[in-house]
């Protein structure tokens, strides 16, 4: 899943705290509950492997990374600066810097959170095409975003 939909979702799970620390690990948690379901982007992470793979990693990651701050920038100009909301979008992400990190090194430094990430990530196996997983993303993303913003 991209991170601009696990900051949304991070967020608006833990909405009901002003607890940077809940907040945080709200959020963390709420990476393997979004992660558990289908969500198809699984032929990016092929296609990541099929050459320089942190290169790859990078140009999927800084269009990604973009969206995540211009969403939060957009819900602290309509909000105000939150730092639970703040911790929650950072929690959320740590998930898969730890996993980024391991690839950046090109080696296992958290043995035990790789494997719960990965048997967590797509639980049930389900493949979609990647235009269709996108799609999804991007609605329930955008949708939690603008609720979290505006509603």
């Amino acid at each position: 899943m991209y991170l601009f939909g696990h900051a949304a979702v991070g967020m608006t799970l833990a909405a009901g705290t002003n607890d940077p620390s809940l907040a945080f690990g709200i959020g963390w948690l709420s990476h393997y509950l979004a992660d558990f379901f289908p969500h198809g982007d699984e032929a990016v992470g092929e296609w990541t492997r099929k050459g320089s793979e942190v290169k790859r990693l990078l140009i999927v990651l800084a269009p990604d990374a973009l969206l995540v701050l211009a969403a939060f920038a957009w819900f602290t100009s309509h909000r105000g600066f939150s730092v639970a909301a703040a911790a929650a979008a950072i929690g959320s992400l740590v998930p898969d810097v730890l996993w980024g990190l391991e690839k950046v090194f090109k080696r296992k430094l958290f043995w035990r959170h790789d494997a719960f990430h990965g048997k967590n990530h797509n639980f049930f196996h389900v493949r979609m095409p990647l235009w269709f997983g996108l799609i999804l993303q991007a609605s329930v993303a955008g949708l939690l975003w603008w609720r979290l913003t505006l509603g």
